[in-house]
């Protein structure tokens, strides 16, 4: 499943360490030790706030869309028994499994998409930020963080919101079993990556998830909406 063009290595020296940091791309701001910051392109440590108000300790961790593995590796020093990261991107698994290495925290990182989480089994928590908008297909990518979760899934993704829904077709998304008419609400954008993608509506998501989630809406993230859907118990 994983290709590494790139080794994997310890940096003994301090100012070594320093200018490998410095010399890579980073899109997320990762405080690590000895002072040291990793130069993102977004505030993605603003994030840390909101996951302090979940309990990782000895929970199974599963961080879909991992990038460098900020958010795994704070999971990891929370208290979970095992912390996986997925991401596609495979120069951010080198630059997280460098950063594990380096920073003592043990993180099984592997190249792998949303749509192959469900081969790596179920976990306590699962973690998902920024990922299921800039998929093409987000039901797959829905019902694939649903798979995996045994108890909690941490989602940041962007929603439908018209003011007014309308359809003259009664039978609109008709094919999909798993998505009640009533609940059969979402927006077309645009992504300047992904391409055309779906925003679904809240009742879109806990209709997918099924009646074993509850949803919780959190508002405004950092860059999408905040949801959690938690298992029953």
């Amino acid at each position: 499943m994983d290709s590494q063009d790139k080794k994997i290595f310890k940096i003994e020296n301090l100012e070594e360490y320093k200018k490998w940091i410095s010399q890579q791309n980073w899109y997320q701001t990762i405080h690590l030790k000895n002072g040291l910051i990793t130069k993102g392109k977004l505030n993605t440590h603003s994030r840390i706030q909101w996951f302090d108000r979940f309990n990782f300790l000895d929970k199974t961790v599963l961080d879909i869309g991992c990038n460098s593995g900020q958010y795994s590796m704070y999971a990891k020093k929370s208290g979970a028994s095992s912390v996986t990261g997925l991401d596609v991107n495979k120069n951010r698994i080198y630059q997280a499994k460098m950063l594990a290495l380096n920073e003592d925290i043990d993180v099984n990182f592997h190249i792998a998409g949303i749509d192959q989480a469900k081969s790596f089994g179920k976990f306590d928590i699962v973690i998902c930020i920024a990922v299921v908008t800039e998929v093409e297909n987000v039901l797959m990518a829905l019902r694939s963080i649903r798979d995996t979760t045994n108890k909690t899934a941490i989602l940041e993704m962007d929603l439908a919101r018209p003011l007014i829904y309308a359809s003259s077709n009664k039978d609109w998304w008709k094919k999909d079993s798993k998505v009640s008419r009533l609940g059969r609400v979402a927006e077309m954008h645009r992504h300047k990556h992904a391409g055309w993608v779906i925003h679904p509506s809240l009742e879109m998501v806990l209709e997918i998830f099924g009646d074993d989630f509850e949803l919780s809406f959190l508002g405004k993230g950092l860059r999408y909406h905040k949801i959690v859907l938690s298992r029953k118990q």
